[in-house]
């Protein structure tokens, strides 16, 4: 219905009827509720503050409830529709639109937020993350974001604890915030966060305990907690408590090589050359294995002359263990190429496939190996038109322009025109492949 209708429609009832109707129109529908509260909130700002914050009130309530009933729903069954997902994300955003942009009483958020967080702590419907930060928009005072922090750390979630713990924090609530926090150590930088609390209070001996208690509770990587140890007994001069920490970390065999490159720097610039070659080698097997090929290079500048001799067997032999590549790339600035290309060649006899990935070394080994390297490509550039589909043909094409390269370059052009007439005609069939090469200058 246009506006006149409906203006002829209820021009004769009086206020009581008019408010009759209201209620019986939006009483079973939650879109023509939604319109009410919209109304109601756009022309409320000359109503009295009592009655314009209970209309938003009720529109807060009016988002939750739909939202709400959705979420539900989604923790009984671990996810839902994805509309319906839109829909119910939708109403929270409007959420926290209006807690960022009206004055709310603190008891109607409050009542909320506990609803909210149920929610939060059933943890099944996908909407965690959000709700958290609907939660977090509820809470604008000191004493609503401790209230919060109260509910987070009865969670039993380290994550929600560690998130009470931020809270207390930034609320100046020290007492609360050690309580949470020591409750709350689990990984490296937990410990490392209530050190940086007692070194902000002036207690860098409680501070280093902390960080020491972590060393001795952690399994897996602690680099940062190996840094921050290293870092302390370095400005205190104190070599016994490093050599200490060095042998306790190879022990845990995890983040050795953050501690075996910080003593080896340490070793370095305290000139002690034994144990600085000592380090360096460690780093070979330890280290991450895009590192290698650079230690390769740092253990020729490093070492002397004649240990570098000694040691080169088994440093090329712990790089080819640990990655092929580095050590292919090794052989090759030392112009070592026999080995290279016998893998290149025949990788299937070596148990391993696709290191010369982009023609990484065969392009390389083209201008000393050229027949071997071309007849390595062509037999490339038929595997890949077998197996059919344009990116397949697209590969072939790709490879047939570098097969012409080396061709041409070593004065093979008859050759090369023969064969590749040869692959046309063999080829001629597949459209898609032709299509392809039209563009492609024999």
């Amino acid at each position: 219905m246009d506006k006149k209708t409906i203006k002829n429609l209820i021009q004769n009832y009086n206020a009581t009827e008019l408010q009759e109707m209201i209620l019986a129109i939006t009483s079973k529908n939650p879109s023509a509720q939604q319109a009410l509260l919209d109304y109601c909130q756009k022309k409320g700002k000359a109503l009295k503050s009592k009655d314009y914050s209970t209309i938003i009130i009720n529109q807060l309530q009016h988002h939750w409830d739909r939202a709400s009933k959705i979420i539900d729903e989604f923790n009984e069954y671990g996810g839902g529709p994805e509309k319906e997902e839109e829909i119910a994300c939708d109403e929270l955003e409007k959420m926290m639109k209006i807690l960022e942009t009206e004055e709310i009483p603190w008891e109607p958020r409050r009542e909320m937020l506990e609803k909210v967080l149920d929610f939060v702590w059933m943890d099944n419907s996908g909407f965690s993350d959000m709700l958290t930060d609907v939660a977090d928009s509820m809470c604008r005072t000191k004493e609503e974001k401790v209230y919060l922090a109260d509910w987070l750390s009865q969670s039993g979630s380290s994550y929600y604890g560690d998130w009470a713990s931020r809270i207390y924090r930034a609320c100046g609530e020290d007492r609360k915030y050690l309580e949470s926090k020591k409750a709350n150590l689990n990984y490296s930088w937990d410990y490392l966060e209530l050190a940086r609390y007692y070194e902000e209070h002036g207690d860098s001996k409680q501070a280093l305990q902390i960080v020491q208690e972590g060393f001795r509770k952690l399994d897996g990587r602690m680099d940062e907690i190996y840094e921050y140890l290293f870092r302390y007994y370095v400005k205190h001069d104190d070599q016994k408590a490093l050599e200490e920490l060095y042998r306790d970390s190879l022990k845990k065999r995890m983040s050795q090589d953050t501690i075996t490159e910080l003593m080896h720097g340490y070793y370095k610039e305290k000139g002690e050359y034994g144990k600085q070659k000592a380090a360096l080698l460690k780093l070979l097997s330890c280290s991450n294995t895009g590192e290698l090929y650079k230690l390769y290079q740092k253990c020729r500048q490093e070492l002397t002359q004649e240990d570098f001799a000694k040691e080169e067997e088994g440093i090329l032999k712990t790089i080819k263990e640990r990655n092929l590549s580095a050590y292919f790339d090794i052989l090759l600035d030392k112009n070592e190429t026999k080995e290279v290309i016998d893998y290149i060649l025949h990788p299937g006899q070596y148990g391993g496939w696709g290191i010369d990935q982009g023609h990484y070394f065969s392009k390389r080994l083209s201008g000393q190996y050229p027949r071997e390297i071309v007849e390595l490509y062509w037999r490339e550039t038929a595997s890949y038109v077998k197996m059919g589909k344009e990116s397949n043909y697209a590969h072939a094409v790709g490879v047939l322009k570098e097969i012409r390269q080396i061709m041409k370059s070593n004065q093979w052009t008859d050759e090369w025109k023969t064969r590749y007439q040869a692959f046309l005609e063999e080829h001629r069939r597949k459209k898609l492949l032709l299509k392809l090469l039209e563009g492609f200058k024999a």
